[in-house]
């Protein structure tokens, strides 16, 4: 079956300009369990409506809505346990911690999230669950992994659960390799400390550049890229000089460094959920420590310039949250649609230039650009119908009223084509992240 969804304003993710009067068409699972995708995208068009059969859907969404690429978050902690833990013990288990990541990252899919980058955990649950995706046992967003976060000894997060203490570039190197034998689609590095940790400064440095330049030789051989958690603006320079890839946070970034960035072709991921004032709320509602919300603090004012100014030089710039995509926050939305309005209020991205971010950029990063992140033939039918234009107003993604997957529909609250295919909760509760508490 193909659905065809006509009268309907396309935008593609390329940054592109929207097609007012667009015709998407996609090849649906239903019947085609091995074949779907997205056949025809673009204006208009009778001699493709002419082809539908009685077996295809139409859907007519009355220039009311807009399609966009399904979002990609490409920073995410699936297992986070809030607030932290303090020590190394997992009370949960690892059986019972996949379980949870597992629901973290089907309720993913219902704020629109059909692709994350799950940066760092411990026990290879992220692969686990990209398996069990990958193959169709289960339904859930594409799963970009990262498995164990390489830390130093007492470094950022070397005290929870799901970090590798390292010393020297030999343990780094042996690390990163024991990753990538497990399925790894990527590493993540603690470079410095940040808004947590009881005995870091904000920007302490705690890996050296050989520690660094270890993981991304061995990473770079075996093609995949490398992450890190960066805070002070020359850890930063330094580790883009060396081959990192890929920037998360950057809280106190300088001119200098973001044009490097931007001449090499590398990426950022802002997270400026979590130094928002925003963010104050949602610790108060987890039982931060005091410690969080005064880092948060220090860090907001120099976390907005770093993102304005990764904008304003063409940085590659990506959407993720450092929270459960699916967590609700006080303003009224979920954490994805929150960084993606924070970044628009604070580093003048227009809304047509975060859809980009928060798809194909994302995509490419996470290395799926060739199947997903825009809407072409030929890709992968990942879709969000959202009601309004939130191309020219970014709160209008608060209203998702569709999401594919896949060619198969996860929910429609469409009139008239109402559809709920999949649902990780019970009915009577919503989709709550880490918010949910009955661990």
């Amino acid at each position: 079956m193909n659905v065809y969804l006509k009268n309907v304003r396309i935008v593609d993710g390329t940054g592109s300009p929207a097609i007012e009067d667009g015709l998407l068409v996609y090849c649906s699972t239903v019947g085609n369990p091995d074949k779907h995708g997205i056949l025809y995208v673009g204006p208009m068009n009778s001699d493709v409506l002419a082809k539908a059969e009685k077996s295809d859907r139409i859907m007519d969404l009355k220039g009311e809505y807009t399609v966009t690429p399904g979002l990609v978050n490409t920073h995410v902690h699936l297992d986070l346990q809030m607030p932290g833990a303090g020590f190394r013990l997992d009370p949960l288990g690892p059986a019972f911690r996949a379980l949870k990541a597992y629901r973290r990252a089907a309720e993913a899919l219902e704020v629109g999230v059909t692709t994350l980058r799950n940066v760092g955990g411990g026990d290879f649950f992220d692969v686990a669950i990209k398996n069990a995706v990958d193959k169709g046992m289960l339904l859930g967003p594409r799963v970009i992994c990262c498995g164990w976060t390489l830390m130093a000894h007492g470094g950022h997060g070397s005290q929870d659960y799901g970090a590798i203490e390292c010393t020297g570039p030999v343990e780094f190197a042996k690390n990163t390799r024991l990753n990538l034998i497990a399925g790894c689609d990527c590493i993540k590095v603690g470079m410095t400390g940040g808004l947590e940790g009881a005995h870091e400064g904000l920007c302490d440095r705690q890996v050296t550049n050989e520690e660094l330049e270890a993981v991304i030789w061995v990473a770079h051989q075996a093609g995949k890229k490398v992450a890190a958690h960066l805070s002070d603006d020359q850890t930063i320079y330094d580790s883009v000089s060396r081959g990192l890839d890929s920037v998360e946070h950057g809280y106190a970034m300088k001119e200098r460094t973001v044009k490097l960035i931007a001449e090499k072709g590398k990426y950022y991921t802002p997270t400026l959920s979590v130094s928002s004032e925003d963010s104050i709320d949602y610790m108060n509602k987890h039982g931060f420590p005091a410690r969080n919300f005064a880092k948060a603090d220090t860090a907001r004012a120099g976390h907005w310039e770093a993102a304005r100014l990764a904008h304003q030089y063409g940085v590659k710039v990506c959407v993720g949250t450092d929270m459960v995509p699916s967590d609700p926050v006080k303003r009224g939305c979920t954490a994805t649609q929150l960084e993606m309005e924070l970044l628009v209020e604070h580093a003048e991205f227009s809304p047509l230039e975060v859809i980009k971010a928060a798809t194909s950029v994302g995509a490419e990063l996470c290395g799926v650009a060739d199947i997903t992140g825009t809407l072409k033939p030929g890709y992968e039918a990942d879709l969000c119908v959202v009601k309004g234009k939130p191309d020219l107003n970014i709160y209008d993604m608060r209203d998702i009223q569709m999401v594919v997957k896949g060619g198969g529909i996860v929910f429609s609250r469409i009139p008239n084509y109402e559809a709920r295919n999949f649902g990780v909760v019970s009915e009577g509760h919503i989709a709550e992240g880490g918010t949910f508490g009955n661990w």
